[in-house]
């Protein structure tokens, strides 16, 4: 069996080296798990800035709507316009307990609004702000927040980190807001730019950076070290 990932009401199978008829009986025993009416096929790599898919319709409700919940909220998403992964669902709830209720929170590149929006419901910080840059994408995190009833909880602020980060604050509505943050989640691993600058501009002393990468374990310390280089 391919391997596959399901996401709420979409199973997603890697369908590289499998034929027609081998997917449709994939397709056919995913469509037995009750939660799973729809099947599709990830086609070809992961691409762009956005980190969108092409997903195949191989079976069951012709949907390409995400219906999903993890750690008691509630998300609905385009799985052809946004990335989402549901393989960094502890991730999510391990940084929300790392948070203090006095915290300003910034989370860049925050997709359709998980980081926010799970952090709020674990911790209900002083204040969240939402950067990210795909239309779509913010579209679905207010909709989102307000399915989980934090509308009026987090600030959602749709464009490029490097153009809303400036020193001295964010950029909001075409205006320089002051701000600082206690805790920065930088939820958007293997950029070619570390976009280290804008998150040390939008620290003080004493902010706390949650940094994605990927790498082999060996490579950790020299990665590590990269980083500290820049900063």
């Amino acid at each position: 069996m391919a391997s596959y990932d399901i996401i709420g009401n979409i199973a997603i199978i890697k369908g590289d080296g499998k034929n027609k008829k081998q997917k449709l009986e994939q397709a056919k025993k995913l469509l037995k798990i009750p939660s799973v009416k729809t099947v599709l096929e990830k086609a070809g790599k992961v691409k762009g800035r956005l980190r969108t898919i092409k997903p195949k319709y191989i079976a069951g409700e012709k949907n390409f709507i995400v219906n999903y919940k993890e750690n008691a909220c509630r998300f609905k998403f385009d799985i052809r316009t946004c990335y989402f992964s549901p393989r960094l669902s502890n991730d999510r709830k391990q940084v929300a307990l790392k948070i203090k209720k006095k915290d300003n929170v910034l989370v860049m590149f925050s997709g359709v609004g998980v980081y926010p929006i799970v952090i709020s419901k674990y911790k209900k910080p002083a204040r969240i702000v939402s950067i990210e840059l795909g239309r779509d994408c913010n579209k679905y995190a207010i909709e989102n927040a307000r399915l989980n009833q934090m509308q009026d909880n987090i600030e959602f602020i749709q464009g490029d980190v490097k153009k809303k980060i400036k020193k001295g604050g964010l950029i909001v509505k075409g205006n320089l807001v002051p701000l600082q943050f206690d805790f920065i989640m930088m939820a958007r691993p293997n950029l070619k730019d570390s976009f280290l600058e804008q998150a040390l501009i939008a620290s003080k002393k004493g902010t706390r950076i949650f940094y994605h990468l990927f790498c082999r374990d060996k490579d950790l310390k020299e990665e590590v070290e990269k980083l500290v280089s820049e900063a």
